[in-house]
């Protein structure tokens, strides 16, 4: 089914964004540099369009529509028709770009009519320019603040505590051919920003995040060397702070209740300590302990790739479930580290 403004009059999204039907005048000049004419073009032609209602009050109602040609703004009064706010664009005879704001006019006489004698927004018509922001801001004023439509933040920021279960695994550690496995469990604190392409619908999100977790793996080699014998110890600490670009799909999207997938790009920091091997020998005639202080270089910047799913709950609380497949910090051609890591993580979001 589509919605064509032929055959209605107005529709509205979620209650949200508000569309109104216009059959006019719109302008046909071109006014986004370099395709601007030569010479101020005054086409015209009659049309019928979508009008989205950016803000309203009680004497105005400001309307934008966008297209191929050129990005319009409308002005209403009250109970009246939708007329457009007229600027133009075009390069002179000395091929300078000038611009013929006719806008201005039409809007300073919308304050005369309802706010007579406000030179401060008298003056501030010469400095306005022909954006959504700058309009809206003028109409409002008008209005008096009566009832504006305020459209919603782009953005909103977050911050979350999660519990990280991490498997660390390492291969060709000293004398020992075989890989191990060895889980860390513990806390990670995160906080970003999501943004949206339409903070309305809020369908896609685009998140960035900074986090911060560590894990704590130990390898024990038992091993029987010239009669002797030894258990070897390698170990590390590795400490990571992480910023993440992710791309959020809601698949299921309602105020109350989201379920989501996303998946992004893990770019890390690390820091290491305690990084040693160790020889303990069980005979106490020998020498007990032989320690190699940093055995192995673990690179400090590294990434890897976490996929993640969840709910979101009344668009404050979510819980989520992220994986995030093997990724190695070594250089070697035989030893590697490379952790696997699986999170249950709980955010609290700010804004709406």
């Amino acid at each position: 089914m589509q919605f064509k403004p032929q055959t209605i009059k107005e529709f509205q999204i979620t209650g949200l964004d508000t569309y109104i039907a216009y059959t006019g005048i719109i302008s046909m000049d071109r006014t986004n540099f370099p395709d601007v004419p030569d010479g101020l073009d005054t086409a015209k032609k009659t049309d019928t369009i979508f009008l989205k209602q950016v803000v309203t009050g009680r004497f105005l109602t400001l309307f934008h529509h966008n297209d191929e040609i050129k990005t319009r703004f409308f002005i209403a009064e009250t109970n009246d028709r939708p007329v457009e706010l007229i600027y133009h664009e075009y390069t002179n005879d000395q091929k300078q770009v000038v611009n013929s704001p006719t806008y201005r006019g039409q809007l300073l006489l919308y304050i005369n009519k309802y706010i007579p004698g406000n030179n401060k927004l008298i003056s501030g018509i010469k400095l306005m320019e022909y954006r959504q922001s700058d309009l809206e801001s003028i109409v409002d004023k008008i209005n008096n603040n009566g009832n504006p439509v305020k459209k919603k933040s782009v953005s909103r920021f977050f911050a979350g505590i999660g519990l990280n279960n991490t498997v660390t695994e390492v291969n060709s550690v000293m004398y020992s051919r075989i890989p191990q496995n060895y889980t860390t469990i513990s806390p990670k604190i995160n906080a970003g920003v999501d943004m949206f392409d339409n903070p309305n619908v809020q369908r896609f999100v685009f998140r960035v995040e900074f986090s911060f977790s560590y894990v704590t793996p130990q390898y024990k080699y038992p091993l029987v060397a010239m009669g002797i014998n030894t258990n070897q110890i390698y170990e590390f600490n590795q400490y990571t702070a992480s910023i993440t670009p992710q791309i959020l799909f809601n698949v299921y999207n309602k105020d109350s209740f989201k379920v989501f997938i996303g998946g992004g790009c893990a770019f890390n920091l690390s820091a290491y300590s305690n990084n040693k091997f160790t020889i303990i020998n069980a005979d106490p005639n020998i020498v007990n302990a032989y320690t190699v202080q940093k055995p192995y270089t673990l690179e400090s910047y590294w990434s890897n790739f976490p996929l993640e799913a969840g709910v979101t709950l009344n668009k404050k609380i979510e819980l989520c479930f992220t994986y995030t497949g093997y990724a190695a910090y070594t250089k070697y051609t035989g030893f590697y580290a490379s952790n696997q890591t699986t999170s249950l993580g709980l955010k609290y979001l700010f804004g709406k």
